[in-house]
Formats: C-alpha cells, structure tokens, sequence
C-alpha cells in the first residue's frame, strides 16, 4: 500500500515551506486505501531578532546570556522599512547616532555609539583603518550587530562606546528574488538576488547584484551605485566547509560630493532646500570604492568544538571632488561675491587581515566552561593627499551659476599627502564559566601589538614618524540567569586605541630638545542590564546603564607647531532601552530610548571642563510598528509607522546646540508567497530640519555658524519584488 500525506508547514524563523515525507509500504498485500492530499498552511511570520550572534563575532552563545548589550537588525527589517545602508538601521538601536558627514557615501565613518566613534567590521574582519573609503549596501547584509562598550573579543581597538559588525550574504537555501525600486528625486534600482541550498557535500553558491540612481533634493548632485557580491561554498562534510567571498560597492557622483553647507544664524534652514553651492557642473566624477575578498572556513570536531580561520583583502580608494572658497564650505562677502575654486580630497586604503580561533565546551568538574581563544593580524596601508584648485571662478549668491570649466577645475595643487603603514598583531582568550546553572562568570583577555610608520609631506619637507605600542585589555562578567526568559548582567570591559603622532620634551627654558611617541587612548566601561524574552521568545528587551571613561585623549599641540599633547579625561554615562520583535503574529514593534551624557572631567584648560563631546544627542527616541491584516491565498495587507526624535545635539562650541527635530514615516504593503508591493514615505510632514550638524563661531560669519546637512524633505519610495 501506498501513502502519500503532504504536510505543510511554515517556521517562525525564515524556514522556506517544507514537504512530509512519503513512505511506501508496497510490500504489504492487502487492500490500498488512498488518504486524499491535506494541505496544512500558516502564514509565514517574519521574526525581527535573532537567537544568536553571527559565527564571525566568535560567541557562540544565546544573545540572552550574553553580559552586554548587543541588537542584531536582520534584512528583513532593513526592506521592511525601505533601508539601503548601514545609517538606515541606526533607528532600530539606541545610543546610535551619525554625526555631519560631507559626502553621499562612507556614512558609517561617522557613526558614533554612546558618544564616541564607533569601530566597524566587515564579517568581524578590519576594514579601513585612517584614509580609506567606507562604503556599504542593504544588498550585501544579512544582519547588522551594533555592540555597546569595548568587544576586545571582536576588535583588535576600538573606542569605548561600542562597534558594528556587517555580516554578508551567504548560501543558505535557493531562492531567486528580484527587487525593482522607484521613487522621489528620480530614484531607481535594481536588485537580484540567487542562491543555492547548502548540500551535505559538494557546492553551493551565493550572487547579489544592484544597480541605483539616485539624485538629491540638492540641486546638480547625482549619484550611481554599483554592487556585484558572488560567494562560493564547498563542504567537505556537514561539519567542515570553506567560504571564497568577493564584494564590489562602487558609488560615483556628478558635478561634486558635498552635502553639507554652511549658513549664519539668520539663515539656517531658510531659502530654498535645493541650493547647492559647493556643485561644479564640469568636475570630474567623484567616487568611493571597496573591493573586499574574503576566504572563510570552518571545522567542527564534535558538537562541541569548532575551528574557525578568515581572511580578508580590502581595496578602498576614493576621489571627492567639490567647490570652495579658499579652501573652505562656499561662504560670501557682504557685497554677496566669493571667489570659488575646486577643492580635490583622495584617499587609498589596502587592508589585509587574518584570524584563526577556537571556541568549544570543557568540565572541570561540575563546573563548565565555554572557552574562546585565538589570534589575529592586521596590515593596512592607507594614504591621504588634500588637492586645491590653481584657478578661481567668480561666484554671485544673487545669480548662482554652478558651471565651471572642466580643464581649469582639474589644475590643482597639492597641499598636503599622508600615509601609513600600520601592524596589528592581537592574541585573545576568554572563558565563559557555568558557576551555578543560574550564574555565568564571563573573565578574559586580548593583548594588543601596534606598530605605525606615518609619512607627512607638505611645504615644510618630509616627516616620518615610526611608533610602537602595546596594549592589555582585560574583560570580566557576571550573567545571572533569573528564569529561563530572563538575565541580569554586570560588565568590566577595557578599550585600546593606538595614536600616531609625537609628544614635544622640552626644558627648562621651554625649548624643544626631543620627542617621544603618544601613549594609546584607553578606555573603561561598567554597564548593567536586564535583558528579557517575552511571548515565547517573539519579543526581546533589553534596559542598560553605563559609566564610560576614555583618557590619554590626543589634540594639536598650539605652542609646539607639529606635535601633539595628551591630555583630558571624557566621560560618557546614559540609559539605554531597546524593544524589538512580535507581539503577535500580527503585530510587530521596534522602539528605543537613549540618554546620554558624555562631556569632558578632566582637562587643563578649565574652561573645556563638562564641555560637551561634539554631535553627540542627549535623547534619542525611535518606533517603528507594523500591524499585519491577513487576507486570502496567504496574502496580507501590511501597515508601518515610524517615528524619530532627537534633542540636544552638541556642537564644537560649549553649551551650543543644533536644533531638535520629530520626523514620522510611514509605510503600507501586500506581500504573496511569490511577490511584494511596498510603498515607504519619509518625513510626512514636510519637516525641515538638520540630519546632522555642528557650530563653530566667528567663522566664516560673525557669530554663530551652522555646517549641516538638511535632512531629506517628504519623499516616497515604491518596491515591487518577485520570487521565482
């Protein structure tokens, strides 16, 4: 007899629809009785949180034992809310902010997280180090991990107040999607999207690949971007493959790549939102650029332990052209003249970095251990070279005209030309001890090796400069797990920041009769939390407090022109609240509240002391819920809202902020098994305000002047996708 029972089911956590088996019982001889065909169906839900980190971030553990707050935003959230790149997902986390960036791309080289700077990885692996160009594209990730505090276990350094980790795309299931996108400021793009299932042994492969366009509410400003990302798997076994990976994200901008103006008190956020004086209808093209190669594998000995070992090359050059006066943002005189000239910054990055680490289970006795160790090594060669224009435009505010001669824009002279040549060697170890089966004690180390050889050329000559420095960064943790859904967590972690630069020694008499290298900025962080599961683990919350202290801080030193002084001591303490997930297979919810307070305790000048750390929000404020109407044939109709808030933005002068603002998004879609429709709007009322900015008085106007970017007035974006 013969029985065929199709059962369909459809997972919680981005499983593809799957068959029952089909048994055959031909061998007994007795009368076939036939079942009819049962189709069992649900509506597939798509979950907003991960259980657990990425392999590439090296802990292997439950995100909810984890003594330290970490959100991983998945793509599926990104496309939910029409993300494209990396500062599309800081809604989601709080304590995230991106700080005044002057160009359309390398938007996370101003990322910040608690009120510093914020170190970011590609699969866990280094990406540019000083000069380099930082570009990235919603078509590679599969999720984004923003870790709060020092990760001494993902990063060789980095600041105190956290890191963002990019995990790519890899082979998983098959699938072929292809997403067209339309909208405001004649936007397009083109997605793709193929994969195969991962086999037991033999190949499976991954390709992404995305054309856009987009121009800008600023006028004579158009960018391109490109992104070609194959990946190819082969498993020796299910317990052993080896990843080759390779990611294109080229972006190119006509006529210049400035977003940012400069306006006084009087004109800030007022004419019309499109001038753009820094554009040159006859500069080259600007572009920013990263080719990145990776080669990843991963042995499992047993159900215990693994073997991991990655290597990546980075390629990341760029040219920004824009127009300026003298070497500045476009200002006038006060008959409303300038003089503009081209203004040409390039900068190459060549990163190779290297890790091999273990992670696996061991007893000692009734007690267990959860153990990390491994190395790394890092090379980057980067280089900077500062480029003026020979040649003046006259320029009327009354009469703008942005056409420049392309032969005259392109003669320029060099100012200035930096490189680096920087070594990193690291070695890590950390046990995550099982004290009782309700309390985990978390204690580690990594040991940091730097060496830089820094060339500065400019008028004054040659100067080189050849630093070594080393650094221990200590972590311990305690996780207490108060019920299966819920932990509390205590956390001591250290932050290690190599410097370049020299320290003038001087005498008695307050001459200079030598020089010896920078000390590294160090960092401290103590953070508390609670974290929770709710509703059978649909819904995640975390609640953080933190103390964090960064000292050896570098600035310029003004009586000895050339070096450097090491001084001040910033502290950064705040609040965090992080909700994301399902409440019901209906209703999903992602909101976040940050308060931060992060300023200077200790300086010598008197007057920078509890100074703000510039473009750094007090509160930030963000939701976004969706609620899903079911409908026949396994559609739904799907309804967003978002919202986002931030107040108090400092700037560079003490006690001075850019203006506060609310802005609302909103979203509707019809999702299918097979295709999509979505429609997001940004900014529904209207609203100007400023994305990001600073002050800085006296310069170039009397009294206070803004350098801003205008945040994106009400646009709309359509998507349409289809799997086949």
């Amino acid at each position: 007899m013969k029985k065929i029972i199709y059962l369909t089911f459809l997972y919680l956590i981005y499983q593809p629809l799957s068959y029952g088996q089909k048994s055959d019982t031909a061998s007994r001889v007795q009368k076939v009785n036939k079942l009819k065909e049962v189709n069992v169906v649900k509506q597939r839900v798509v979950r907003l949180r991960p259980e657990t980190l990425t392999n590439t971030l090296k802990l292997l553990q439950p995100l909810l034992q984890t003594p330290q707050s970490i959100i991983s935003i998945p793509s599926s959230l990104l496309q939910q809310q029409g993300g494209l790149e990396l500062r599309d997902a800081a809604r989601n986390v709080s304590g995230v902010y991106f700080a005044l960036n002057s160009t359309p791309f390398d938007n996370s080289a101003t990322a910040q997280i608690r009120g510093f700077n914020a170190f970011s990885t590609y699969n866990g692996m280094s990406r540019r180090f000083s000069y380099g160009a930082l570009i990235d594209d919603e078509s590679l990730v599969e999720s984004i991990e923003f870790v709060k505090g020092p990760a001494g276990f993902l990063n060789s350094y980095g600041e105190p107040g956290g890191s963002i980790n990019i995990s790519t795309k890899t082979p998983g299931q098959k699938l072929l999607n292809v997403v067209v996108n339309g909208g405001s400021f004649n936007f397009f793009r083109t997605s793709v999207d193929i994969g195969s299932e991962v086999k037991k042994k033999g190949f499976s492969y991954r390709f992404n690949t995305t054309y856009q366009h987009r121009d800008s509410y600023l006028n004579d400003l158009r960018t391109d971007k490109y992104v070609i990302a194959p990946v190819l798997q082969y498993n020796f076994s299910p317990n052993t493959f080896v990843l080759a990976e390779y990611n294109l994200v080229r972006g190119e901008s006509q006529y210049g790549s400035s977003l940012d103006k400069v306006r006084s008190e009087a004109d800030k956020l007022s004419g019309p939102i499109g001038i753009n004086y820094s554009a040159g209808n006859g500069l080259p093209i600007s572009y920013a650029q990263n080719q990145t190669g990776r080669i990843y594998a991963v042995h499992k000995f047993n159900k215990d332990w693994q073997l991991t070992s990655q290597s990546s090359y980075l390629l990341a050059p760029y040219s920004s052209w824009n127009m300026t006066s003298k070497g500045s943002k476009v200002y006038f005189r006060p008959d409303g003249m300038t003089e503009r000239r081209s203004s040409r910054s390039m900068g190459s990055g060549k990163t190779f970095s290297s890790q091999l680490f273990a992670s696996g289970k061991i007893r000692t006795g009734p007690i267990r251990h959860q153990l990390l160790f491994g190395a790394e090594y890092t090379n980057s060669r980067d280089s900077l070279s500062l480029n003026n224009g020979k040649i003046e435009f006259p320029y009327a505010l009354a009469n703008p005209s942005n056409f420049v001669d392309p032969d005259q824009a392109r003669q320029t002279t060099r100012l200035t030309r930096i490189t680096n040549n920087t070594f990193l060697k690291s070695a890590f170890a950390y046990d995550n001890i099982q004290l009782h089966k309700q309390l985990l004690l978390t204690i580690g180390a990594r040991y940091t090796w730097f060496t830089n050889e820094k060339i500065t050329t400019n008028a004054r000559g040659v100067v080189p400069v050849k630093q070594h420095q080393n650094a221990l960064s200590p972590r311990a943790a305690l996780t207490y797990l108060i019920d299966s859904s819920t932990t509390a967590f205590f956390l001591y972690d250290q932050s290690f920041v190599p410097q370049t630069g020299q320290k003038a020694i001087v005498n008695a008499a307050r001459e200079v009769i030598g020089a010896e290298p920078l000390d590294p900025q160090r960092g401290k962080n103590l953070e508390i939390g609670l974290k929770r599961n709710w509703f059978n683990s649909r819904l995640y919350t975390t609640l953080t407090g933190f103390h964090t202290i960064r000292i050896n801080t570098a600035a310029n030193d003004e009586v000895n022109a050339g070096y450097r002084i090491q001084f001040g001591e910033v502290t950064s303490k705040g609040i965090e609240l992080d909700i994301i997930g399902n409440i019901t297979d209906q209703l999903s919810l992602v909101t976040n509240y940050t308060f931060v307070k992060a300023v200077i305790t200790k300086d010598k000048n008197p007057e920078r002391l509890d100074k703000q750390m510039p473009q750094t929000p007090q509160q930030i404020f963000n939701t976004w819920i969706q609620y899903k109407f079911p409908l026949r044939n396994l559609a739904s109709l799907n309804l967003s809202l978002g919202q986002t808030t931030i107040i108090k933005r400092s700037t560079s002068d003490k006690d001075q902020f850019i203006p506060d603002y609310t802005k609302f998004d909103a979203g509707i879609s019809y999702v299918q098994d097979k295709y999509f429709f979505r429609m997001i709007a940004d900014n529904l009322t209207g609203k100007r305000y400023m994305s990001s900015g600073d002050i800085i008085s006296s310069f170039p106007y009397e009294g206070r002047n803004f350098y801003y970017i205008d945040g994106d007035p009400f646009n709309v974006k359509l998507s349409v996708g289809i799997k086949f």
